[in-house]
């Protein structure tokens, strides 16, 4: 009998200390928490599936930084990873930075539908790896393809990032051969709901319940949808995914016996608060000073704003949403602004702080001014609406929101339009009004709308915005647009306006 045990992670997002940088009390979270519970031999992986560069404070004060040795890729050579894939995020802060992290690592950075042109980025299709036991383990890299759809140009300018499907098709086989073990470790994730196996997505972003029905793998590693999976079986394939910010690992544990048959078990680990070692201390000044700069203070609110639930300011309005929408607004001179929140916000309190900034807005998006006419922003409303479920007046969050993966962040929060959802009505035909300075749009009226660069790409349900002709670009991420607005207004008076109206 020949065993194989992995170490899972993935969509850690560069939370490397027990902290989720909206308090200082300690969590049990962290890459440096994490690792001290891998116990590694010659008959050990540990890999991750990516998304480990970007998302957190750190790596938004790391970005602007001047270093050569990454920070994290040192912190994932003292844990022995063998091998990583690409998430989406990891382009996030461009080319050069990207290089640094894979040119500090240790462990192959594996990716079959990741193509560098320049050939400074060292990526592979795959590997084999032959264990201390002698048992062949090959491991297919890939990531979805839905990056050429989010990311910048210049950050992917001279990459070639192709179909997620036909990349695996084109090295299985290959793979299959020379193994005894075949592990695909995708930054994707499931399409299917895996309880009642409905399809829920109809896209290329998440696959990984096709590729399980097309290739048989024995393990599939998955990530991007941060949802906890272990000890799953789709199609004699065994599945697993973390959630995100390093908060758990997978361990999985294989053994192939001598009449070769395959006993495969896994199972979420929770991190536990034990990270006083050498690589916390090494590293302990950087998180120091990322903890001062996120204390500066930078502006004033007239009131505290802080997240309510989604479902309430979704049926309510959110003064925090007006606000980041006002500096959207501002920076951009646009007639109205559309804005939506993460799954997890912190908001601002009254004294702001660069911590309140980046906590509630933690991706370096940009912001995209398109035009747009009244049907067009009704069929993005109406998008909206869906977000609610309406069962004899209990409203609720839609599933189409929340499964496979929950998705707060495709609910779109306006200002400057005044709106009207009547949610006794079906899906599609909720809105019933939209007035712009107190007066109904009608069929000629055409508005220049803000909004991030992410939903411009019409990702999220928001196709209709690929039609809209664009008018500017302003490439400053808006960690530091909401910076320097309070440079420009250090007190700020929140706007109070309801902009939307709820029958039901």
């Amino acid at each position: 009998m020949k065993n194989l045990k992995i170490y899972f992670t993935s969509d850690m997002h560069g939370y490397l200390y027990p902290t989720n940088y909206i308090d200082k009390e300690p969590k049990n979270i962290g890459l440096i928490n994490m690792i001290n519970d891998f116990k590694k031999d010659g008959n050990t992986l540990i890999m991750d599936a990516g998304d480990t560069i970007q998302g957190s404070p750190l790596t938004y004060y790391l970005s602007g930084q001047k270093f050569n040795i990454h920070p994290i890729a040192d912190i994932m050579n003292s844990a022995g990873y063998d091998f990583i894939t690409l998430g989406n995020h990891d382009f996030n802060y461009g080319l050069l930075y990207l290089r640094k992290y894979l040119r500090t690592l240790n462990a192959k950075c594996l990716c079959a539908n990741v193509v560098d042109k320049t050939g400074e980025l060292p990526i592979l299709p795959y590997s084999i790896k032959t264990l201390e036991n002698g048992l062949k383990v090959g491991i297919i890299g890939i990531t979805t393809d839905f990056i050429n759809h989010w990311e910048r140009t210049e950050n992917i300018a001279n990459i070639s990032i192709t179909d997620t499907f036909e990349a695996v098709k084109y090295y299985f086989d290959e793979v299959k051969a020379a193994s005894d073990i075949v592990i695909g470790l995708y930054h994707g994730g499931f399409e299917y709901d895996l309880n009642s196996h409905k399809q829920l997505m109809f896209t290329s972003e998440n696959i990984a319940y096709k590729l399980c029905l097309e290739f048989d793998f024995d393990i599939l590693l998955t990530g991007h949808q941060h949802m906890p999976l272990a000890d799953t079986i789709i199609n004699g394939t065994h599945v697993v995914q973390t959630p995100q910010r390093a908060s758990s690992y997978v361990k999985v544990e294989l053994n192939l016996n001598d009449d070769g048959s395959k006993t495969i078990t896994s199972s979420l680990e929770k991190v536990k608060l034990n990270c006083e070692n050498e690589i916390y201390n090494k590293y302990l000044p950087l998180e120091n000073d990322v903890q001062q700069w996120l204390d500066t203070p930078i502006g004033f609110l007239d009131e505290n704003l802080y997240p309510s639930s989604h479902l309430d300011m979704a049926l309510n309005g959110s003064a925090l949403a007006n606000f980041i929408n006002a500096v959207q607004l501002d920076e951009s001179g646009a007639d109205i602004s559309c804005t939506c929140f993460s799954n997890e916000i912190k908001g601002f309190d009254k004294n702001v702080t660069v911590r309140d900034v980046v906590s509630t807005y933690m991706f370096p998006n940009t912001l995209v001014i398109v035009e747009i006419n009244k049907d067009q922003l009704k069929i993005v409303l109406e998008r909206c609406a869906s977000y609610f479920s309406n069962d004899h007046g209990n409203l609720s969050i839609s599933d189409a929101f929340l499964k496979p993966k929950i998705q707060h962040y495709n609910y779109d929060y306006f200002a400057n339009i005044d709106y009207t959802f009547d949610l006794n009505r079906p899906i599609g035909d909720r809105v019933v009004s939209i007035k712009f300075k107190g007066k109904e749009l009608d069929d000629t009226s055409k508005l220049s709308l803000v909004m991030n660069n992410y939903r411009s790409t019409g990702v999220g349900g928001y196709d209709v915005y690929k039609e809209c002709p664009r008018l500017k670009e302003i490439l400053v991420e808006m960690p530091e647009v909401i910076i320097d607005y309070f440079i420009k207004h250090k007190n700020v008076k929140v706007d109070k306006t309801k902009y939307i109206n709820i029958i039901y």
